[in-house]
């Protein structure tokens, strides 16, 4: 989970909670242990942070290739296909 910290703000800065740090305004946190995911759960409660959503691609794109290594061209006559590139899921 990712957040950016929107206002000042003291947090834990250890599994402990026995030492607290200043989180800025803009710092972007990422929080990876279950106490920093709690820690930024705290901060948006607190109107203090904004989680990041981030969305990975479903599919990628690359060139498509002959036999020899070269590039594919897209074939002109098949307007709704582009065979110059390949997709993979």
């Amino acid at each position: 989970m990712k957040i950016k910290i929107t206002r000042n703000i003291v947090g834990a800065s250890n599994s402990e909670g026995s030492q607290t740090k200043m989180y800025t305004e803009g710092m972007v946190f990422t929080a990876m242990a279950d106490w920093e995911k709690k820690l930024a759960m705290q901060f948006m409660e607190a109107n203090a942070a904004s989680e990041i959503k981030t969305v990975e691609p479903t599919e990628t794109k690359k060139r498509a290739r002959t036999k020899s290594g070269h590039y594919k061209a897209d074939d002109p006559s098949t307007p709704d296909v582009n065979e110059a590139w390949e997709t993979s899921d």
